[in-house]
């Protein structure tokens, strides 16, 4: 192979170099002696290719050997050296590599071992994850970082023999997250003799020291090992973020979404709907037909409002959202100036839809007049004086007139079909309930 294809060859084939490679060249005639102008003859001292990791490791006196050992082996690694010795050595790991590779095959890193002395599995690791593995979550942690295989099996070795008396502190090296830095601060731990540290002991029966309700979050379940049913956690299943049920506030109201639909409203084949939800499978939600002869989207708007009412406790803080200020309007303000003047508005005309207006108002007095005994403590003064509910202005920041009291009802208009989630979902159930009401009308049209 000529040697100019040597940087496509190393691209092509994903092994990893460690020096810049030359191919012995063929004897060839003593050349004319040199002259100005003429190139120098190549090096052709012997070379012995040493492959770390690649198909069958060894030491190889071709580069066409050594290129069969790692062409096509992922992650190969191997350097070429003047002589055996220093060969062996890269091969058995003992030799400093300053501009060579770590285990990855990450050039210009030198190789690291990491002897673990007292973990989950004591012994030598060639990353920094495998140790974090062993180390994490583990009482007393004993590991250390060397630059050859040798140091780290002897520090290992005197572990396990107890060499290293309780009296000294030992170093270590790690750190919240990630890599060993040099540049943070080192973390020393004193060895705690009560802590039976050299003990190696199964999943699930080590003591549990400091252990949350006498239970260890460094196991689990095992369903591949048929010996035991318990196993330790890996460092991803440690540091997994986990979440959990969580109780209400014991001051959060219960917040309602109510709207209402009229298919072909305003004629007289209009078929009304009436939509309540209350968040995702709750049982509460509602989805059905108006009743009545008046099948108009106003009625079908305070019908949800008095639905919601009925379906909750009456000792509850309640926000009903809704995108129609006309049922908010009657409710909250236009009903007493009409109740005081006989259920007759400013143009002297019985006002519409006074039976529903009525009940609702009938439903929020009867909350305030349950609920006058309870105390009502500053903290909830705070909550129902929020002029907010999830960045929504509730009229202007001032608070409402059935917003009294320990179980005060507070409404709240939302911009209808403005992509709002608990809006969308409640027109749903009203758009479900209009359609599933005239269903009901054609198919007894169709049985006469």
């Amino acid at each position: 192979m000529h040697p100019a294809n040597m940087d496509d060859l190393g691209s092509k084939s994903g092994f990893t170099s460690l020096n810049p490679l030359s191919i012995p060249s063929a004897p060839t005639p003593a050349p004319a002696p040199a002259s100005a102008g003429t190139k120098r003859k190549r090096d052709t001292q012997p070379k012995f290719y040493a492959v770390r990791v690649g198909k069958e490791p060894g030491v190889y006196h071709t580069w066409l050997e050594c290129l069969d050992q790692v062409r096509g082996f992922p992650k190969s690694v191997f350097k070429s050296f003047p002589s055996m010795t220093e060969a062996q050595a890269f091969i058995a790991g003992e030799r400093d590599l300053t501009n060579g590779v770590d285990a990855a095959g990450k050039l210009g890193t030198p190789q690291k071992w990491y002897g673990v002395r007292s973990g989950r599995i004591p012994g030598v690791y060639t990353s920094w994850e495998g140790v974090l593995d062993q180390i994490r979550g583990w009482k007393g942690p004993k590991h250390k970082m060397f630059k050859t295989r040798a140091e780290a099996e002897l520090f290992v070795k005197e572990g396990a023999h107890g060499m290293n008396g309780h009296g000294s502190a030992m170093e270590s090296i790690e750190t919240n997250g990630g890599m060993p830095n040099k540049k943070k601060a080192k973390i020393t731990i004193k060895p705690d003799p009560d802590l039976h540290e050299h003990i190696d002991y199964l999943p699930g029966e080590a003591p549990l020291d400091g252990a949350e309700d006498d239970f260890d979050a460094t196991i689990t379940l095992s369903h591949t090992d048929p010996a035991t049913s318990l196993r330790f956690k890996t460092d991803k299943e440690r540091s997994r973020t986990t979440y959990s049920v969580a109780r209400p506030a014991r001051l959060a109201p219960i917040r309602i979404y109510t709207d209402g639909s009229s298919l072909a409203n305003g004629r007289a084949e209009a078929m009304a709907g009436v939509g309540v939800y209350f968040g995702p499978g709750d049982s509460r939600n509602v989805s059905e037909g108006l009743q009545g002869s008046k099948q108009t989207n106003q009625r079908a708007e305070l019908t949800a409002v008095l639905r919601a009412l009925e379906a909750c406790p009456k000792d509850r803080r309640v926000v009903i959202l809704t995108d129609s200020r006309y049922a908010i309007n009657c409710c909250s303000e236009w009903f007493r100036k009409w109740r005081a003047n006989g259920w007759v508005n400013a143009a002297g005309k019985l006002v519409e839809n006074r039976d529903l207006i009525q009940k609702v108002v009938d439903n929020l007095e009867e909350r305030l007049r349950m609920n006058e005994h309870r105390h009502v403590d500053s903290d909830e003064e705070d909550e129902a004086d929020e002029g907010e509910v999830n960045g929504v202005a509730q009229n202007g920041g001032v608070k409402g007139y059935w917003e009294r009291g320990p179980a005060g009802v507070k409404f709240v208009w939302v911009k209808g079909h403005a992509k709002d989630p608990g809006n969308e979902a409640a027109d749903g159930l009203a758009t479900a309930g209009a359609r599933g009401a005239r269903e009901l009308v054609e198919a007894d049209d169709d049985n006469f």
